[in-house]
């Protein structure tokens, strides 16, 4: 169980990781091109994107507390968008942004969790988009909110079947994993009940007695019963009544 949660953990932290360096890797190029074309309020949106995601980056290295981090870095990262899609940032290119976040609430919170911040973040979002008039927003048009509506419904959509299919598909693991530790187990107990004889063992060829780990002779009987799982029900073979009691000798 400790090993699935270590491996979890490791998966999500490698995800933001990349995440992490490719966003700032488009930031920095998007940044010259804002620079160039005198986009002052898109870089310091900018700035402060790459701050959120260098501070969370540092607190995972130093800290315990990832799915508190993730919950803060993502809910940082929504309030920035929430800034740049009713002011039009980049010349209203910021809603682009937004196809990632469904992929993100998905992989880092898991299928409840995640689906509560896509609903609560939609929510706000179409009404930012669809009330442009009345707060005087930035106009994206019927056509461009339409398609975007629907083209999030996808994505989202795919997002919640490849979190659903890995949890699934953890969950088969574990079960598999507990029946062969259970198996295990039982073949542990199975090996411990279990005595053998092997190696060479030092037997009288006279009076076939064994000699024990002691330095002891004892019956060969005795000394199988206690090295092994068998025991003995005495009788006497056919040439042995012919020899010793031969008046019994038809009777074998």
């Amino acid at each position: 169980m400790q090993e699935s949660i270590d491996s979890d953990k490791k998966r999500k932290r490698f995800l933001f990781v990349l995440c992490s360096s490719v966003t700032i890797l488009a930031i920095a190029v998007l940044s010259i091109y804002n620079f160039m074309n005198e986009g002052i309020r898109e870089i310091k949106i900018s700035i402060v994107l790459v701050s959120i995601i260098v501070t969370a980056y540092m607190a995972l290295k130093r800290l315990d507390s990832d799915i508190l981090i993730y919950r803060i870095c993502l809910f940082l990262l929504c309030l920035s968008l929430f800034y740049s899609v009713p002011n039009g940032a980049g010349q209203g290119t910021s809603l682009y942004w937004i196809y990632i976040l469904p992929l993100l609430f998905f992989f880092f919170f898991g299928k409840r969790e995640g689906l509560i911040w896509f609903i609560v973040f939609s929510s706000c979002l179409f009404f930012v988009i669809l009330t442009p008039s009345v707060f005087g927003w930035y106009s994206y048009g019927y056509t461009t909110v339409l398609r975007f509506i629907v083209t999030l419904g996808i994505v989202t959509m795919v997002a919640y079947g490849l979190e659903s299919s890995r949890d699934r598909c953890n969950i088969l693991l574990e079960e598999k994993n507990k029946s062969l530790l259970q198996e295990k187990q039982r073949l542990e107990l199975a090996m411990n009940e279990i005595k053998t004889l092997s190696g060479f063992i030092p037997i009288c060829s006279n009076c076939k007695k064994i000699r024990n780990d002691d330095g002891y002779w004892e019956q060969i009987e005795n000394y199988i019963r206690d090295h092994s799982g068998a025991d003995f029900s005495h009788s006497i073979c056919p040439e042995c009544i012919a020899k010793l009691y031969p008046e019994f000798k038809h009777l074998a």
